[in-house]
């Protein structure tokens, strides 16, 4: 059975952040998706008492799977009372405009008021 859960653990972070070219810091964390022992993907951010940093989407070419990780991490920060979100330059950017999430692309700032609005394709 897939789980997704978030990661706090600095041990288990350094290897997806290492795979990802991403310096881990403080607030370093990741939603993974298991099933049982192995990892099918991961999304990879920052966060801290003001804001959401995203950095990485593994995988990149399924385009739902990526959109649950996005909004599990998301999710994450929303449980947190964390409001505002932002991409990094190693962000995939187009497959996150791709899921509709940018807000304003001049300032890097991700719609994470997203996850509480209707499914605008299904029309609910």
């Amino acid at each position: 059975m897939i789980e997704i859960h978030p990661v706090r653990e600095v041990d288990k972070l350094i290897p997806l952040y290492k795979e990802a070219e991403i310096e881990l810091n403080k607030n370093s964390m990741a939603v993974v998706a298991q099933d049982g022992e192995e990892i099918l993907g991961n999304c990879l951010f920052d966060l801290t008492d003001e804001f959401f940093m995203l950095h990485s989407i593994k995988p990149k070419d399924d385009l739902y799977f990526a959109d649950g990780l996005l909004r599990s991490a998301l999710h994450v920060s929303a449980e947190n009372n964390i409001m505002t979100a932002y991409y990094s330059k190693s962000a995939p950017i187009d497959l996150v405009n791709k899921l509709g999430f940018i807000k304003n692309a001049e300032k890097n700032e991700l719609d994470i008021e997203k996850l509480f609005k209707s499914c605008e394709s299904c029309g609910k």
